[in-house]
């Protein structure tokens, strides 16, 4: 009798529970700030030329935005939420990317030109 009550209390914790959690997701609020970020991180990356540098996370980072956009749309507002950050970490990623190829280009190119003044200067001192 115990064990027939303990469950039966149980499943009602249960359902109380996974009602009270569904009738909470719908009341969080649309993610603006967050989908408004996700563009801007994204036109951050695109304005230092990550789509050459890094074209898969800036893809990446688009994908997830419209799939955090068409969440928003369907009122799945903490999908889009978790979509939205993940865009921005992405795009995050592809910029600092492209900065760092960048860089690193930059730097041969310093390291090429010495190599050529050194070259120079040892043939004129012969």
């Amino acid at each position: 009798m115990q064990t027939y009550f303990s469950r039966n209390l149980l499943l009602i914790y249960f359902f109380v529970s996974i009602t009270l959690l569904f009738s909470g997701c719908s009341s969080i609020p649309k993610p603006v700030g967050e989908l408004a970020s996700a563009r801007s991180q994204i036109q951050s990356a695109e304005s230092i030329d990550a789509s050459s540098y890094a074209p898969v996370e800036l893809d990446r980072a688009k994908t997830k935005l419209r799939n955090a956009e068409r969440a928003a749309a369907e009122k799945k507002h903490l999908t889009a939420r978790l979509l939205a950050k993940e865009s921005i970490s992405d795009a995050r990623l592809a910029a600092a990317k492209a900065r760092t190829a960048k860089a690193e280009r930059s730097a041969q190119e310093m390291r090429d030109t010495v190599q050529t003044m050194e070259r120079e200067i040892e043939r004129i001192q012969r």
